[in-house]
């Protein structure tokens, strides 16, 4: 059986309805993590189903489109790859597709469980809410076994989020980010137009390319390598299986 859980982008077909759809993807693949890509066409609006800090955490990456997401207290404008993290259910949230963009807005939405590592965390200390950063507002960090000009950058930061975080990799070939090993997180990566590089985990190789989406589970060795001409372009999502090591309070 496979280690590494892939959902091609190019395998999907898209049902609208009032111009909106919504695919459920790896499913069972995660005990405590849900993902579905949700498309937008232009013009069309979507409320969100809201979740308690008692019931479920939930996170949305847009990986390409335009438009805006419309609160009560604010809106936040959509001009590129962007995370968003509602309040819970404090306030209604709708994403809107603009009616002149040129394509559809492709969002990538997890819910996951909250399990008493979250909970505790959700009350004492926590980034605040609703969180909408685009990757032009993240800020940038490095590690040691990636490709001296690998732009590293922080979505959502660890601690912040109970169990979540969320970051992005870009670079152009030929590159690499070296073998490496997550011993707590679940790993997802989402890859956004353009990217196209091989992803190894353990003794799988893997071609992936813009739309893909793949998991890994904790304990597993991977990296990646970009050829000449090719480009790494993925946002990562992880959850830490039992919570970060430390004081919680």
């Amino acid at each position: 059986m496979a280690l590494v859980k892939i959902s091609r982008g190019a395998d999907i077909q898209h049902n609208y309805v009032n111009g909106v759809s919504r695919v459920s993807v790896l499913e069972g693949t995660y005990k405590d993590a849900t993902v579905e890509r949700i498309s937008l066409q232009p013009g069309a609006d979507f409320s969100i189903e809201l979740y308690s800090r008692q019931q479920h955490n939930q996170v949305f990456l847009i990986t390409a489109g335009k438009g805006y997401i419309v609160t009560p207290r604010r809106v936040f404008n959509i001009t590129e790859v962007s995370v968003f993290v509602p309040d819970f259910d404090k306030e209604s949230v709708t994403f809107h597709c603009a009616a002149d963009a040129k394509g559809t807005m492709e969002i990538v939405h997890f819910v996951t469980e909250l399990n008493d590592y979250d909970k505790t965390c959700l009350k004492e200390a926590h980034m605040s809410l609703p969180r909408f950063r685009g990757v032009s507002g993240a800020w940038h960090y490095k590690e040691n076994f990636t490709g001296a000009d690998i732009q590293q950058m922080m979505l959502l930061e660890h601690r912040n989020l109970g169990r979540l975080s969320m970051g992005a990799n870009f670079g152009t070939g030929p590159n690499y980010i070296g073998q490496h090993i997550h011993n707590e997180l679940e790993q997802w990566y989402i890859m956004l137009p353009g990217a196209s590089f091989t992803y190894t985990a353990e003794d799988e190789k893997i071609r992936v390319q813009g739309g893909d989406i793949t998991y890994t589970p904790h304990g597993s060795h991977h990296g990646s390598e970009c050829a000449d001409g090719e480009r790494f372009a993925y946002v990562w999502f992880e959850l830490c299986e039992n919570g970060y090591p430390g004081e919680i309070k």
